[in-house]
């Protein structure tokens, strides 16, 4: 049985994710890309890290990632954008992106933002966005 204060944290976030989703079907794509590497909230569900990496986050067409990770997310937005945001293959394909990325023992363009932070909070952010995934891609019967 969940306690009040991990019920509290899961509708919070699961209420962060919901609005995150509608910000990303803005059509309006050009004013709310990046051209910029960002490294901002590391460690946090509203992590942005390079041009392509966090919910809402995305770079201009034609722009180049800042490294290795966000090449990866990269990848899982043009995923998501030709399958929709609930293909749990894609999710898991960034998953193992960025952990083989962080097995090469490269280093991303930012000190602020290593790595060892950057891809655990993403994996966290990928399997809760599976769980939502599933979720709304069961047929619940009450």
């Amino acid at each position: 049985m969940l306690g009040a204060a991990a019920v509290t944290t899961r509708v919070a976030v699961a209420v962060i994710f919901l609005a995150s989703v509608a910000l990303c079907s803005n059509n309006n794509s050009e004013e709310l890309c990046s051209r910029t590497c960002a490294a901002e909230n590391c460690n946090s569900v509203g992590i942005r890290y390079g041009k392509y990496c966090g919910v809402g986050w995305t770079g201009c067409p034609g722009e180049k990632p800042c490294d290795d990770v966000d090449a990866c997310c990269k990848i899982h937005d043009d995923c998501v954008g030709n399958t929709g945001i609930n293909d749990v293959k894609c999710h898991e394909k960034f998953k193992k992106c960025i952990k083989k990325v962080q097995k090469s023992g490269k280093v991303g363009f930012s000190k602020q933002c290593p790595y060892e932070t950057v891809v655990p909070t993403m994996v966290q952010g990928m399997d809760l966005a599976i769980m939502f995934s599933q979720f709304s891609n069961s047929k619940l019967e009450l």
